[in-house]
């Protein structure tokens, strides 16, 4: 069983010296790198900052979302960046004497290093670079049944149904008394979760809600069964839990072109100067990118991510 880290934990930057020496090699284990450098920033403790943060890495849909985190510790100004090379052969522009290179990691290669716009000089570009990406109904259908069909094969059921004025949608973790009050429904033998969405919703709420839903699952809120990639979690709470699958939400519906949607989750942990619970990034960048994953293609079985 591993522990991930949750962010601004009381002892987090005092591991260091509660590790004897000889015990060293074990800190990457228990102290994640992304909730370490979140720990260690007490500015992300102020949910402004936070909010920041999220709008931040939705802007850059073409990217994943730790690398938008990666970019936004760099620079959080940057509005639209490329590689050298793409900035010459579909702009006409070239990076500034003075430029300053952002990092990110790259497929297939070590790393890749970015320019931002503010950064390059040339020509003019297309009035539409800017502006955020949208999402038609056609392509937001396929998003949903390609992601329904691929939680399928991890063992997660999503039943849309009516739900009274007091239900809220919601997820479970398969038990043998759950899966008896559920009987009529038939879940396949291998099924470990249960999703419940209201049928009523328009389909840009019901692919948020799912969204949401499988936050946190991915998260590992409800533990882990044998398709999981996730670590299992322990110590977490309701709070912390929330805004995970909140900022998750938030990520894959912004990135997507449901900006109204993603509205609906992250304004409720927005207060100006209201310190945010604690959570984990890293696995809110893991979850969101997966569950964007989900929605391209079609999997014959169950993806497995490192």
């Amino acid at each position: 069983m591993t522990e991930q880290l949750s962010l601004f934990p009381e002892n987090a930057l005092n591991l260091i010296d509660t590790l004897p020496d000889e015990n060293l090699a074990e800190l990457d284990t228990a102290l994640n790198p992304v909730d370490e450098v979140f720990a260690s920033l007490t500015r992300f403790r102020n949910s402004r900052e936070f909010v920041d943060l999220m709008q931040f890495i939705s802007r850059f849909p073409n990217y994943s979302t730790f690398n938008g985190l990666l970019l936004y510790l760099q620079n959080p100004l940057a509005t639209y960046v490329a590689t050298a090379r793409t900035w010459a052969r579909k702009y006409s522009r070239k990076p500034k004497p003075n430029a300053k290179p952002l990092v990110i990691l790259a497929p297939m290669a070590p790393i890749l290093f970015l320019f931002d716009i503010q950064d390059t000089e040339g020509a003019a570009v297309p009035s539409t670079l800017l502006q955020p990406r949208e999402i038609d109904d056609q392509l937001l259908g396929k998003f949903y049944a390609t992601t329904l069909h691929n939680a399928a094969i991890h063992g997660i059921a999503v039943y849309e149904t009516p739900l009274d004025n007091d239900e809220i949608d919601s997820v479970n973790r398969i038990t043998p008394a759950l899966r008896k009050k559920y009987k009529a429904l038939n879940l396949p033998k291998d099924t470990s979760y249960l999703i419940f969405i209201d049928k009523t919703l328009p389909p840009q709420s019901r692919y948020a809600s799912l969204v949401h839903e499988l936050g946190h699952i991915c998260c590992s809120h409800l533990g882990i069964d044998r398709h999981a990639w996730w670590p299992e979690r322990r110590d977490l709470n309701i709070r912390g839990e929330e805004i995970e699958a909140a900022a998750v939400a938030y990520l894959v519906c912004r990135r997507n072109g449901l900006r109204a949607n993603a509205e609906d989750y992250l304004p409720r942990f927005s207060g100006p100067h209201q310190e945010i619970p604690p959570f984990s990034m890293n696995a809110v960048t893991q979850a969101a990118g997966y569950i964007e994953d989900m929605a391209k293609h079609r999997w014959k079985a169950p993806k497995k991510r490192r």
